[in-house]
């Protein structure tokens, strides 16, 4: 990995190396003293004298944590206290030379402790300095050649970057014409029936009002909108690393912030006449992503950008609103079949009740409140990456606010939802695709069709075109080869995610309007499940779809999964897509079960290898080892659930072991053995502790990622097998319905007669039901996904995330905890359970060696540093492009 020199500012290292100069000089102080004491000790006569000696230096020893009260009071009363059993010992001959002796032995312990806690504090500071040397040599140079490494990346092909600029120039540069008035047509059909039309009409009219509204905005920029627009562009990929920077600057900086405004303002007022004035060209070129991605990026100018930013999300809330009508329109959006009316009033006459909401609303709920339009932020506060790629995994507890948290929603919905149509109807189905170059490739034609359809008037459409028709340069000299987009929209940009919405908006539309499905997407992955027929139809849709707007299927990242307990159907199955059905590196397979791609992990292990051996420092190699080990490989592998049951954590924990093993097969497959070897060869430190690898940075330690910890934490708290909450769903209904037969039997003709009237009403043509016996089986169940509480709470016990079992704090630690708290203002209630795992496991370590719970004092510790440590991004090294 490449230096890190540059990542700290000079200040932090300033600071960084004050810090260490204040722990040598302390540490240098320490050892001289100690030296002496021990000196004279071993002068002492008896074990009398020894203590003494030993108390009378312990005083005036330094301590690690000095200046700490609570520890500094701690030793000064220990020491009064044996100081006072010494006196004891000299007139009372019960206390013993072995009592004497443990004194002894303790303090001098103490005193060992405080060497130990010495060193690691300095061995702390030198493997910072070694971050920060650009001059550091890699850990390791891997033994496979680069062709070899190539081979085993069959589903991410290496190309040269060049391959990639040529493609991209042949996608943006070549026009794709689509055919407006059939694009209009095909769309207007799905509107067709009055309801429908007075829906569409109303869209439309909100545009035209929106976007008047819009334009007549007389100063739209102030200091906090930029600061909004800012804090969003700072979160995604679309500026480069010096431009972001600038940014940063503008923030802190009222008095710029307000010039800005006031430019912006004036460009806002005469948006008619904006132009990109880039007549030299703006400059694509490709940039590599956290994920190892590589996408060609345009380097904006600073103010477009935010000009831009503020247009495109100001337009993307309002659309969101408006399109939110169709979905949540019952009679415009189709969806399972419900009880009429007159069926409703059949279940109140035989069960005593009105049925209530079910699987069906819950979903149709999380639909609209989640997954619908969700790339599309709703104000400016919620700009960001479309992509989502550069969100920490820990960053947000509400799975809602980010885009990789969604994912692990529907995930556990789709497996809940495989689990529940198979058990109760025997047969599923699951599709799921992608769009190949969507955002690159998006035929302008087909762009301005669909806003026109929607309503967007001309004058908006003619400032749209001349955004999307910007002059690129795919070399990096001003004026050289300056060309005209012909296709597609600048990525992780805004705009992307305006325009691509809403042409997708159209598909999500289509979708349900032809087979009564709802299409779950994440910008343009696609994803299907429910019954085969109906998935087949949608399928099919989707396919007509992208035929009429001039897009295209990515074959790559299509599949289908068809699962039946009888023979499946034929003409079914030639109409499902090939390949499989994944989501990360877990897989569906066709035996209903999901699966980790070991031929994927093993590729990744593989590069994971090469990567941390090209690290030029232990904790560069850390920062590497937690970013793929600690939080990518725990998000692909799906988070653990119920739908997925105790199998599915066992998986990963095997998985995880077989990755340690490949990656340290000289070390025993540990970690620890492979880090403790790489430190006593470069810094010449034997018998580095456990604990120094894994206690948090606030404490000292390295704050390696332990993979295995946050599966044990709920392993216990994952039901063993999902198969078995369905099994006991099905017991407690045949139970209820047995219990409903029986309750109807025993009411008398004037309690049916009530029932009747309140449940149908007064008229003679309902009569005949009162002969009919009560409702069979089949009839008590036909709608148990819409209406069955019973039903309801199975599928979401099944979609449950577990509770971590915390590790509970032994009583003999506790007073090592308050210690904590005083040094380093942290109980054990604040720990994250992580942490509190990490904690406990090492705790009598920590005690035995360093005599606390912490290595390095606070004071002294880099926090800057290692603030900006934790912020910093690591990149997968391989080479991917779209």
């Amino acid at each position: 990995m490449a230096s890190e020199s540059n990542f700290l500012s000079q200040t932090l290292q300033a600071i960084t190396s004050t810090k260490r100069r204040e722990q040598e000089r302390r540490r240098k102080t320490f050892e001289a003293s100690k030296a002496k004491l021990l000196e004279s000790v071993a002068a002492a006569s008896d074990d009398r004298a020894r203590l003494e000696v030993m108390l009378s230096g312990f005083k005036e020893l330094s301590s690690s944590n000095k200046g700490v009260s609570y520890v500094d009071d701690d030793r000064t009363e220990h020491a009064r206290n044996v100081a006072r059993y010494l006196e004891q010992s000299y007139r009372d001959p019960s206390v013993s030379s072995g009592i004497i002796q443990g004194f002894y032995r303790n303090f001098r312990q103490k005193v060992d402790q405080e060497s130990q806690r010495f060193d690691y504090a300095d061995l702390y500071y030198r493997l910072l300095s070694e971050w920060t040397d650009a001059s550091s040599k890699p850990l390791e140079q891997s033994e496979r050649k680069e062709e070899e490494l190539d081979g085993s990346f069959e589903h991410v092909p290496k190309y040269d970057l060049q391959k990639l600029k040529n493609k991209f120039a042949s996608v943006v540069f070549t026009p794709r014409e689509t055919d407006e008035v059939e694009i209009d047509t095909y769309l207007s059909d799905f509107f067709q029936d009055d309801h429908g039309t007075s829906l569409l009409e109303a869209i439309r009219k909100a545009n035209v009002a929106f976007a008047r509204k819009l334009k007549e905005r007389a100063t739209p920029f102030d200091s906090e909108i930029l600061k909004q627009c800012i804090k969003a562009l700072l979160g995604n990929n679309l500026l480069n690393d010096d431009a972001k920077n600038t940014l940063s600057e503008f923030t802190t900086n009222e008095v710029v912030l307000d010039e800005i405004a006031d430019v912006l303002n004036l460009r806002f007022a005469d948006l008619d006449n904006w132009s990109w004035q880039a007549d030299e060209g703006m400059y694509y070129e490709p940039r590599r992503q956290i994920t190892g991605k590589y996408r060609i990026m345009m380097d904006m100018d600073i103010l477009q950008a935010i000009f831009l930013h503020y247009i495109a999300v100001s337009w993307c809330g309002h659309l969101k609103s408006v399109f939110g009508t169709l979905p949540n329109d019952k009679r415009f959006w189709r969806g399972p079949k419900k009880m009429t009316e007159e069926e409703k009033g059949r279940h109140y006459y035989f069960m005593g009740f009105h049925p209530t909401s079910g699987v069906v609303g819950k979903l149709d709920k999380n639909f609209c409140d989640t997954f619908f339009l969700s790339a599309l932020p709703c104000s400016l506060t919620e700009g960001g990456d479309p992509y989502g790629e550069d969100k920490d995994a820990e960053a947000a507890a509400d799975e809602t606010k980010t885009g990789l948290g969604m994912r692990q929603m529907f995930l556990r919905q789709l497996a809940t939802d495989v689990i529940t149509r198979r058990s109760l109807h025997g047969q599923v189905a699951v599709v799921q695709s992608d769009l190949q170059w969507y955002a690159t490739g998006l035929p302008h034609t087909t762009l301005f069709a669909v806003l026109r359809f929607w309503g967007v008037p001309e004058d908006w459409i003619s400032l749209f075109k001349k955004y999307a028709e910007a002059p690129l340069r795919m070399t990096a000299t001003p004026g050289e080869d300056v060309r005209t987009r012909k296709r597609g929209i600048p990525i992780t940009d805004a705009f992307e995610t305006l325009f691509g919405e809403c042409v997708l908006f159209c598909m999500d539309v289509a979708v349900n309007r032809l087979s009564g499905m709802t299409l779950i997407r994440f910008h343009d992955d696609l994803f299907l499940s429910g019954e085969p027929s109906q998935c087949a139809n949608a399928w099919e849709a989707i396919q007509d779809f992208v035929k009429v707007l001039g897009l295209d299927i990515n074959t790559s990242k299509t599949g289908s999964v068809y699962l039946c307990d009888t023979e499946k159907d034929g003409n079914l199955l030639t109409k499902f897509p090939k390949g499989p059905v994944c989501m990360g590196m877990l897989q569906l397979t066709d035996e209903g079960e999901w699966a980790i791609d070991q031929k994927q992990v093993t590729a990744h292990v593989r590069q994971l290898q090469k990567q941390l051996g090209q690290c030029s420092s232990i904790i560069s190699w850390i920062q590497t080892w937690n970013a793929c080990m600690g939080r990518f490989f725990q998000d692909t592998f799906g988070k653990p659930a119920n739908c997925f049951g105790q199998a599915h954590v066992d998986a990963i924990l095997e998985t995880h072991a077989n990755m340690q093993r490949q990656l340290f097969q000289a070390h025993s497959g540990s970690v620890t053995n492979y880090l403790r070897e790489q430190i006593h060869e470069r810094f010449d430190v034997a018998k580095v502790p456990d604990s120094f690898f894994f206690l948090p940075e606030d404490f000292g330690g390295l704050g390696v990622k332990n993979p295995f910890i946050p599966f044990f934490g709920v392993k216990d708290q994952v039901l063993k097998s999902p198969l078995s909450r369905i099994a006991q769903f099905r017991k407690k209904e045949k139970r209820a319905y047995k219990d409903a037969s029986e309750a109807f039997a025993a009411l008398s003709d004037s309690d049916k007669q009530r029932r009747l009237r309140k449940g149908l009403g007064e008229s003679s043509k309902h009569t005949p039901i009162q002969s009919e016996p009560f409702v069979s089986f089949e009839e008590y169940t036909a709608y148990r996904e819409a209406y069955s509480n019973e039903f309801l709470c199975a599928y979401a016990e099944l979609n449950l995330k577990p509770r971590v079992e915390d590790v509970h704090l032994a009583n003999d630690l506790k007073p090592w905890f308050d210690e904590l708290l005083h040094s380093h203002g942290i109980d054990w209630y604040s720990f994250s359970s992580e942490d509190k795992w990490i904690m406990h496991l090492y705790a009598e370590e920590l005690k035995h060696q360093f005599g606390a719970l912490s290595i390095v004092d606070k004071n002294l510790l880099p926090s800057g540093v290692m603030k900006m440590l934790k912020k910093k991004k690591v990149t997968w090294q391989i080479v991917i492009w779209e």
